[in-house]
């Protein structure tokens, strides 16, 4: 009984020498935006569809003929799935792939990372197309030489490849790899888009950059990142200001705000839990989409989720 006690207390010891450990980075990280006080709490409140593993980067849009419909990459389809949800609370899977990796020897050999948008006579998505290693998986993170391409449909559903690269690297761009791209349209009607890059010549070092356009084709990549060592962004506009949310560094979750969508000022820290009220690390890879009663809810994945869950931001 003596050696079990003893036992019992080391595996205590240890635990509790290892947390302040995994504290200290979770800390150290966020000192580098010191100013930045506030902390919203966000709660799950579900995962749908509930039978789906292996997914990651929702991108949830309304549908021409009402409903909504999210995207996803789907590692089980080596591509990219979708469901439809008249709430964005309950969802039927759509069947099959709406886009599907191009094999070996293409510029999109790998698919991942979807974003749709409606446009006048349809749909486009951009997705992060992957060249190499073309290992028919969808990355955990963006690989190098990772470009930005695009698919159109006329239903939401088919979607054909589009000729042409959306975001390149080398070249005008300065970048060495991009990938994760969302796109807003601002009040001109010109498109804004928000992704992951990293800059020629660098292995390391992710940070948010910017494009410009004024047809949803053809980009125009900004000079200055918008933040150093964040990735995966997502944006949305309520009334006169744009929300961008990243990934920051390896361990947290970041809100800006901007008027104009070029100039962001870091805000507030994000926490994810589940429902369980544990702390989900390494969330991100969101996507956000305001309720008919002008909530948000936040449809991501993190460490132990085996797929897109849904979040409410919970009242301060």
């Amino acid at each position: 009984m003596g050696l079990l006690r003893a036992a019992t207390m080391i595996c205590v010891f240890l635990l509790c020498a290892c947390q302040p450990q995994v504290e200290a980075v979770y800390l150290q990280e966020r000192a580098t935006l010191a100013d930045v006080k506030a902390v919203q709490k966000w709660v799950q409140v579900a995962m749908q569809p509930e039978t789906i593993v292996g997914t990651n980067a929702p991108s949830l849009i309304p549908l021409i003929e009402g409903d909504y419909r999210m995207y996803w990459t789907d590692a089980r389809l080596r591509g990219i799935g979708s469901a439809t949800t008249p709430d964005g609370i309950l969802f039927n899977l759509d069947e099959g792939a709406r886009l599907t990796n191009a094999g070996a020897g293409q510029p999109d050999c790998v698919v991942s990372k979807p974003f749709v948008i409606q446009t006048a006579d349809g749909y486009r998505m951009y997705y992060q197309a992957q060249a190499d290693p073309c290992d028919d998986r969808a990355p955990d993170e963006m690989p190098a030489n990772s470009r930005i391409m695009s698919a159109f449909s006329v239903d939401g559903r088919l979607f054909e490849r589009e000729a042409g690269i959306r975001v390149d690297v080398g070249g005008s761009s300065g970048l060495s790899a991009a990938g994760h791209g969302r796109v807003i349209q601002q009040d001109d009607g010109n498109y804004r888009m928000y992704f992951t890059a990293r800059s020629n010549g660098e292995t390391e070092g992710l940070f948010v950059a910017s494009a410009s356009s004024v047809d949803s084709l053809n980009w125009q990549v900004d000079t200055s990142p918008i933040l150093v060592g964040s990735h995966d962004p997502t944006a949305i506009q309520i009334e006169d200001t744009i929300y961008l949310y990243v990934s920051y560094q390896s361990d947290n979750f970041l809100l800006l705000e901007s008027n104009d969508g070029i100039h962001f000022s870091p805000v507030s820290w994000l926490e994810f839990y589940d429902a369980s009220g544990q702390r989900i690390g390494q969330f991100g890879d969101v996507d956000v989409f305001e309720t008919m009663d002008g909530k948000l809810l936040m449809y991501g994945s993190g460490q132990g989720m085996a797929g897109v869950g849904i979040f409410r931001q919970e009242a301060s």
